[in-house]
């Protein structure tokens, strides 16, 4: 489970995965700062709208793997 304030290599691959799918983040620093946390909140306002935290958990992290392998298809 990554949170605002998280540093750490798994969140530069979340930090990538939403830039790849529009919902920019900004750079891709590892760092789980406020851009990130905004990015996560649009992502789950779009596919996960009752679990909107800013928080990237088991749900909001198996849906974004869904949608990158669909776009990627």
């Amino acid at each position: 489970m990554l949170r605002s304030g998280s540093v750490c290599n798994s969140v530069k691959q979340l930090q990538r995965a939403l830039n790849a799918i529009y919902f920019k983040c900004g750079a891709v620093d590892g760092i789980l700062g406020s851009k990130t946390v905004d990015a996560i909140r649009r992502f789950q306002m779009v596919y996960l709208p009752y679990e909107v935290d800013g928080v990237h958990g088991p749900n909001t992290r198996k849906k974004l793997q869904a949608v990158l392998k669909s776009k990627g298809s």
